[in-house]
């Protein structure tokens, strides 16, 4: 072992069984500091392939995002994107701003910015998304109500949690619950007596 292989990670082939048929089988993520002891940045590689409705639930993390769409043909980035995306963003979460993504693009989610829905509307092309968070473990903070309709924030994270299925691993965002709980109808984090038109 050298000195330096502790700074050098090799992806592994992570399959895709739970998100959906939106994405390919497989996919290649680098998970921070369980990934990599002490790194300071998390990211995905993710191809969607056809429409798909993700990251339902307005979040914001305590650091910076950034998500880059380009086109999947990386020797034509631009004249390979045919593709419509909605994106919600705005620092108060009833009132944030949806913005249309229809060609490559780089958005910048400051610390604390609400953010999400992301819907993929239109796919005539694959598009290639890459999230990037600064920080080494992803951590996400979202808004609920409770019995009287108070709001309340709540957080998750990679680790912070025992996974539903199986509560002798931990939780690392693998998306197996996301279809049993991601309903919009009855969403938690919706605001009784507001309308969301998405």
């Amino acid at each position: 072992m050298s000195k330096y292989d502790h700074l050098i990670y090799q992806f592994k082939k992570e399959e895709n069984t739970h998100w959906g048929d939106f994405m390919p089988q497989y996919q290649a993520y680098f998970r921070g500091d369980t990934c990599m002891p002490e790194a300071k940045f998390y990211t995905q590689y993710r191809p969607y392939m056809t429409e798909a409705f993700i990251d339902r639930e307005p979040n914001f993390h305590a650091e910076e995002e950034y998500l880059s769409f380009i086109g999947y043909d990386m020797s034509d980035p631009f004249g390979s994107f045919d593709a419509e995306m909605e994106f919600w963003i705005g620092k108060d979460i009833d009132n944030m701003e949806k913005h249309v993504i229809t060609e490559p693009t780089m958005i910048r989610i400051p610390a604390f910015t609400w953010h999400c829905p992301l819907i993929f509307k239109k796919v005539n092309k694959p598009v290639y998304l890459e999230t990037m968070l600064t920080k080494g473990r992803f951590g996400v903070f979202f808004r609920r109500f409770d019995e009287n309709g108070n709001p309340y924030y709540t957080t998750g994270a990679v680790g912070f949690r025992a996974c539903v299925y199986d509560l002798d691993k931990q939780c690392n965002l693998c998306g197996r619950c996301y279809k049993d709980l991601a309903i919009l109808e009855d969403a938690p984090w919706k605001k009784p007596g507001l309308t969301y038109n998405y």
